[in-house]
């Protein structure tokens, strides 16, 4: 039984990540976030759905605050870690980006007009050029971000386990 829930596991963070690096490439020709809104409803939830368990998984060890370091690494393929570790760095990069090209302002279009919004004030008038680039870095932030779980997720579900198995 445990088997055949590893494998639903398995099959489902690795169509989520491949669902993802499409989503990421799509963001380099004109994919938004609005125009795969069912898409990223679904990957979002499915983040949380294997993020959960895995919590529940991890929770003995990260009790023990010394755990991300030394318990990371133990029982894992030798490409997991660093695999990871890439993930993390290439989200964090594509948010700051994000944050820096916006001036931390979501782009919009407001009256007709493509703006830069923060909390209803309009930071910056953007041309069309300009608003669909800042729209592929929003969705860049979303795919990178969910690459980076569902590796994470897939792999305390089931690479440790089959490992220490």
């Amino acid at each position: 039984m445990i088997s055949v829930i590893r494998r639903f596991v398995a099959v489902l963070s690795g169509c989520g990540l491949a669902a993802s690096a499409v989503v990421y490439v799509g963001s380099y020709v004109g994919t938004t976030m609005d125009s795969i809104s069912r898409l990223a409803i679904v990957l979002h939830l499915g983040v949380f759905m294997l993020m959960l368990p895995m919590f529940a998984v991890e929770y003995p060890g990260l009790v023990n605050r010394s755990f991300f370091w030394k318990g990371f690494k133990q029982g894992r393929p030798r490409w997991v870690v660093p695999g990871v570790n890439v993930l993390g760095v290439f989200f964090m990069l594509h948010f700051v980006l994000f944050l820096v090209q916006s001036h931390a302002a979501a782009p919009e279009i407001i009256n007709g007009q493509y703006v830069l919004n923060n909390h209803g004030q309009i930071v910056k008038v953007l041309t069309q050029s300009e608003y669909s680039t800042l729209k592929g870095a929003e969705l860049r932030i979303f795919a990178t971000g969910w690459m980076f779980f569902l590796l994470r997720a897939h792999d305390v579900l089931v690479v440790s386990k089959t490992v220490k198995s």
